[in-house]
């Protein structure tokens, strides 16, 4: 009897060190460019927060720090739509994850103004990156790397 109430337990027990579930993205549309703020040449970042359920719908998106209000409000708009393969049924899998997503828009502070908008690090560019690395350098000569803004 003790047996089986052990065995019972074990099973309907959580995993131990559940792991985070492999974010597979199905559709991801970009923020657009507030034609406002491309006739004034604003280039700006928002880091946004997702939270996405284990069905792969966004659950919420919420601008954490913007350079412009308008510019967090349409990223939030695009992220919200933002679909991910479910990983509903993935043993140890937990029902909601986040996510931190950097997004920036126009210039990349090296070169002159442009209606870019770059979501995420992977088109990142190496002179970007190294501009704002020296910047960061110079003027924060102490402190990490990951204070950087594109490392957020």
């Amino acid at each position: 009897m003790r047996i089986t109430a052990f065995m019972i337990a074990a099973a309907l027990a959580p995993p131990v060190g559940a792991a985070e579930p492999f974010l597979v993205p199905i559709y991801t549309p970009t923020p657009v460019f507030p034609p406002e703020l491309v006739k004034t040449r604003y280039a700006g970042k928002v880091r946004a927060q997702l939270w996405i359920k284990s069905d792969g719908q966004v659950r919420e998106a919420r601008a954490i720090e913007s350079g412009h209000p308008q510019l967090a409000a349409v990223v939030e708009q695009a992220l919200r739509q933002w679909r991910y393969k479910p990983w509903v049924g993935t043993v140890g899998a937990p029902p909601m994850t986040t996510i931190t997503v950097p997004v920036i828009f126009g210039s990349h502070g090296y070169r002159r103004f442009n209606t870019e908008v770059t979501v995420g690090l992977g088109n990142i560019r190496c002179g970007y990156l190294n501009h704002e690395v020296k910047s960061a350098r110079q003027d924060y000569p102490k402190e990490p790397l990951s204070k950087v803004d594109v490392f957020w």
